[in-house]
């Protein structure tokens, strides 16, 4: 049987152990995506697999899978190698921080990754996510949310939020920010990319 859900180190900035240690003990894989191999060795997470091309890690004891190709960053490379193998989820802590380039990168990699697989980025304050097609969520009232269209979209509807929209169109804008979830089912709906950016 396949494993289902991952969770990708990288080595940016970590949130919080509140937030990576569930997501750790959830995960039916542990991997680091190059040197963030190294920094969830050094907080104890028993890591069995590094992905990337390996400019940046230090340790050697972990098994390496090589991913050459400086046109495309580690992360979107490990989110396809996981899809190539059948994982369903994967969920992706250590992205906040350093240069800009590598920030945007991140996001353009959610975006680029595998329809096929559910990725949630998890950063200190937010969760991550993209909608293809279709994203039904529970939030609690007055959870705030934002959406950002990273490809021109002709019809997007979100229901369940004090700002609603109903089959308009959306680019990447500033348009979908800073939304409230009414509290219960929030409905998510598209023709385009979006990215749903949800305060936790």
């Amino acid at each position: 049987m396949a494993e289902k859900t991952w969770l990708l180190c990288a080595a940016g900035d970590w949130p919080s152990k509140a937030i990576w240690k569930p997501l750790s003990q959830s995960a039916n894989r542990i991997v680091g995506v190059d040197g963030g191999t190294d920094i969830a060795l050094s907080v104890g997470l028993d890591v069995n697999l590094a992905l990337g091309d390996f400019d940046s890690i230090v340790d050697e004891s972990v098994q390496r899978n090589e991913l050459p190709d400086q046109n495309r960053s580690d992360l979107l490379k490990s989110l396809e190698f996981a899809a190539s193998t059948g994982v369903s989820t994967v969920n992706v802590v250590g992205i906040e921080g350093g240069d800009v380039n590598h920030q945007l990168a991140n996001f353009a990699a959610l975006v680029e990754a595998p329809t096929e697989l559910e990725v949630n980025l998890h950063l200190n304050e937010h969760v991550v996510m993209r909608c293809l097609d279709r994203l039904d969520l529970w939030l609690e009232a007055g959870t705030n949310l934002s959406l950002f269209a990273f490809t021109s979209c002709v019809h997007v509807s979100i229901s369940g939020v004090e700002f609603p929209l109903n089959d308009e169109a959306l680019a990447f804008s500033t348009r979908g920010l800073h939304n409230v979830a009414l509290g219960g089912e929030v409905k998510i709906q598209t023709d385009g990319v979006l990215v749903v950016l949800i305060n936790q």
